[in-house]
Parts: C-alpha cells; structure tokens; sequence
C-alpha cells in the first residue's frame, strides 16, 4: 500500500509566550526555527511527523481513539496581534496524486485558503475553455 508522503512548514510571525509556544510544538511534533527581525525574535515551525504533514490526530493517554485536533487554530492562539502564519503543505503518493494547500491565519483564527488543486477550474475559467479537457495530474 502507498504512502502519502508529505513537507509542511510556515513563514516566520512572533508569539506571545515563547515558552508556551515551543511546549505545543513539541507536543504536535513541530520543530520551531528562529530568526532575528528588528531587535525581536520571530518563530516558524515545520513538520516533524512521520508523513511530514500538519498533525490532525492525537491519541491522548486516556483516550483509545484518536482526537480531531484543528492545528490552524491551535497555532492563532500563540499568535501576537496584528501577526499571520502561513502554514504550506505539499504531498505525494509516489508521485501521483499530487496535493496541497497553504492557509493564512491570524491572531483571531480566521482564514484565508488556497488549494493546488482549485488551479484546474481557474485554468479552465482563464482559457475559456471546458474542465473536462484539462487533465489531473493527481490521477
């Protein structure tokens, strides 16, 4: 059976408590990476888990099943205001099945998204042409 192989990393923003903030990576599988800006420290993160993917599932100590977890908004919340994180994913089964998307975020949890795979219907909408003569390469 294939494996979805994946790569996941945000762009730099600073956090309110960076104790707090590097104990959640690390409970999420998260390495956190450094940089200096100005006289502050900004701090990014990228995947560690073992697809290289965001974390969507943890398996609490009490629990049998996995829990749901929404990294998106467990991120906003160590956001300073006026910050936005810029969490990219991108991913393969051996090369087919291309996927990916990148998610904006602020410190109040809203959104914006953007999806790889919505650049068939923009492609079709630009060229003035059908969907269906485009063909996936995800399949």
């Amino acid at each position: 059976m294939s494996q979805w192989i994946g790569a996941a990393r945000t762009n730099f923003f600073q956090v309110i408590d960076e104790a707090k903030f590097r104990e959640w990576a690390a409970e999420r599988e998260l390495s956190v990476e450094t940089k200096a800006a100005g006289g502050t420290t900004l701090f990014g993160i990228y995947s560690e888990t073992d697809d290289g993917g965001w974390p969507t599932q943890t398996w609490p100590d009490s629990e049998d099943d996995p829990v749901e977890v929404d990294m998106v908004a467990e991120l906003a919340a160590h956001l300073v205001e006026g910050q936005v994180a810029v969490l990219i994913e991108v991913g393969h089964v051996k090369c087919c099945h291309l996927d990916g998307n990148a998610v904006a975020v602020n410190h109040t949890g809203a959104r914006a998204t953007v999806e790889l795979s919505h650049i068939y219907q923009l492609a079709a909408e630009t060229f003035g042409i059908p969907g269906n003569q485009i063909t996936d390469c995800r399949n």
